[in-house]
């Protein structure tokens, strides 16, 4: 009953008051979920406020190309990687067992799998749970199908975890501001900005909602968890600069861009009607928005203290960023970050630049032909550029008056073009001249400094035409940048250029190395590539300058990725050298394009093309030493994939 309930409670603040008085004692935090959209800014907050940190990770996402980044960032904040996942009861327990507090932040799809988490805490004896909420409070919503029943599963579980008698603290963040913000929810908009002619608002846009930026949730979520006045207590984000009703949301954007949009009010029959018919998931969406605009679940109750505690009155020291603040970071993004056109942006190297232009919030537009629209094999890629947001213009380097219109539209040009097109380069300079706005141009460079090589034919002629876009680039005064990549990660590392070798993995049992294996050179990894390329275009330090990617952590020669991959392995690999003059004829014999990759090679691995120069300020820099802050994948990383 309510008495033993309050005694069980009060048993418990004690418990954690005397916790707390030392607090060099931080609970060891468990989060479930933690490579999710929310949850790796509750991981990142618990490590940055030293608790001792875990993530459960599922063995596919630790060997996911697309969270490396993220793992590498958790591994360098000292969190703690736990293999397992909701559904093997036994690692669930071992690692609960090593924690205090374990944070549940699982998507909607595992929401009612988390009884697997409530039965392995009652077996292990945890402190306290937070369950997957980081939403409305599912207590008190008035919502509609679909998102009755979404709420209704966070409801049960809430249910479930007292009836055990396990503590607890619901967190109530309400609004995601980058879910939110960058769009206002218009629909069909995907990525920034929000918009600036028209506005859809639901409802009368008079409710008041809430909008918290997800670092800010982490921050206050793990402010929580050694905290007594959150014990068995629903934790609400109402920090007072946050709240908004959508009307003053569109009125500070107008305010901040200097325009009165057009408002379209939608009445709740029709918002009804809309979510009857939509499919998933937008009416799933739309049935929230009807919950928080135009039922007001958001603000429509008063917090009590038997239930509830207000995140920004426990915390008044947490510097939290206000809706105000990060609209005007918006803006700042817009007005302050140059707008790039790619051309050859679905090639090898494009599609990375691509993307990298795209998330860093670059306005990005890709040059695309008419028949690549149509191409089914780079449908998918052409799917992902929209749903970053990508303009695609149709043009190419062949129709000079499509050209000059696409350039006009932006700043920087970056061209990715193939080895087939280095020469017709010239088209895109001539129409730079001829456009008159663009402030730099990054040819397609994304190799070897070709004013730095000593190679053969016919990598010789192939660097001699990429020298010669340079020399005409200078000749015509248009500013530039160089990007000096040296090797694609991807086309050596998987098979270490091994002759006849067309994927992964590496040599096994013996391993054919160019030269005597000395030379040192350079892998980076593609994505990493189209990292440092786009920062270099705002970046005044890198005008009319060679940007060379020497990342310290990738610069080995053929034998130190042999022995590197060998402790890998554990195994020792038959080692068979091929001297310099060998390679010269086999160049020699060898068929086209064989003879061009034996070529490369040599200049790379033979002649140590990618090292054998210091880097002069004259006329290069290097991009790891501009920009420490980026993460990138090391050599000793990407070799992990494969083991």
């Amino acid at each position: 009953g309510r008495a033993e309930r309050t005694l069980i409670q009060s048993d418990l603040e004690r418990k954690v008051e005397s916790e707390s008085e030392k607090m060099a004692e931080k609970s060891k935090i468990l989060i479930i979920g933690g490579t999710g959209y929310i949850g790796k800014h509750i991981v990142e907050a618990s490590a940055k406020a030293g608790h001792p940190t875990f993530a459960l990770v599922r063995e596919s996402t630790i060997s996911d190309p697309a969270k490396a980044q993220l793992i590498h960032n958790f591994k360098a904040l000292g969190v703690n990687l736990v293999h397992g996942d909701l559904y093997d009861h036994e690692k669930l327990v071992t690692a609960i067992k090593q924690v205090d507090v374990v944070i549940s932040t699982v998507g909607h799809l595992q929401l009612a799998d988390q009884v697997k988490i409530i039965a392995a805490i009652k077996e292990a004896d945890s402190t306290r749970f937070f369950p997957s909420e980081f939403g409305n409070d599912v207590d008190r919503v008035h919502a509609v199908e679909p998102a009755k029943s979404a709420f209704a599963i966070k409801v049960q579980i809430r249910r479930a975890i007292e009836a055990e008698g396990i503590p607890y603290t619901y967190v109530s963040s309400n609004c995601f501001a980058g879910y939110f913000l960058p769009t206002l929810a218009q629909p069909g908009a995907i990525a920034p900005p929000p918009p600036k002619d028209k506005v859809i608002i639901l409802g009368d846009g008079n409710p008041k909602a809430i909008f918290n930026k997800e670092e800010d949730i982490g921050t206050y979520t793990i402010r929580a968890v050694d905290d007594p006045r959150t014990l068995n207590k629903i934790l609400y984000l109402r920090p007072p600069k946050n709240i908004y009703s959508f009307n003053e949301l569109v009125a500070l954007w107008e305010k901040k861009i200097g325009k009165t949009l057009e408002k379209i009010y939608v009445p709740e029959e029709k918002v009804l009607k809309d979510i009857e018919e939509a499919p998933l998931p937008i009416n799933v969406i739309l049935a929230i928005n009807h919950s928080v605009f135009v039922k007001g679940d958001h603000t429509n109750f008063e917090i009590e203290s038997s239930f509830g505690v207000e995140a920004s009155e426990l915390y008044p020291d947490v510097k939290y960023t206000t809706v105000e603040e990060y609209l005007g970071q918006v803006v700042a993004s817009m007005a302050g970050k140059s707008k790039i056109l790619i051309i050859g942006g679905t090639g090898y190297i494009g599609k990375h630049i691509v993307e990298a232009s795209a998330k860093a919030e670059h306005p990005t537009f890709a040059l695309v032909r008419e028949r690549t629209i149509s191409d089914p094999e780079k449908a998918t890629l052409l799917d992902k550029f929209k749903t970053l947001g990508v303009n695609l213009v149709p043009g190419d380097m062949y129709d000079h008056e499509k050209l000059v219109k696409a350039m006009k539209q932006v700043d920087v040009v970056i061209s990715a073009v193939g080895h087939l097109q280095l020469a017709d380069q010239v088209n895109i300079i001539s129409a730079i001249k001829e456009a008159g706005n663009i402030k730099r141009f990054f040819p397609s460079d994304f190799g070897n400094d070709v004013d730095r090589v000593h190679a053969v034919e016919p990598a010789k002629s192939l660097f001699a035409v990429k020298a010669q876009i340079r020399r005409t680039i200078e000749a015509e005064g248009i500013p530039y940048t160089y990007v000096s990549t040296n090797c694609f990660a991807g086309y050596f590392l998987p098979t270490f250029a091994q002759p006849g070798a067309t994927a992964p993995p590496p040599p096994k049992h013996k391993v054919i190395i160019i030269g005597d294996g000395n030379p040192k050179a350079i892998f980076n990894n593609e994505e990493d590539i189209g990292t440092y390329t786009i920062r270099a275009v705002d970046d005044p330090r890198t005008l009319n300058k060679v940007l060379y990617l020497r990342p310290p952590k990738n610069i080995f020669s053929f034998n130190e990725v042999v022995s590197l991959w060998e402790k890998k392995i554990g195994n020792t690999l038959h080692k068979t050298y091929v001297p310099g003059e060998k390679l010269l004829k086999d160049i020699e014999e060898a068929p086209v394009p064989i003879k061009m990759g034996l070529a490369i090679s040599h200049s790379v691995f033979v002649k140590g093309d990618h090292s054998n120069f210091e880097i002069e300020s004259s006329f290069g820099v290097e991009a790891s030493e501009l920009y420490p802050d980026v993460k990138y994948t090391t050599v000793e990383e990407y070799l992990d994939k494969f083991v």
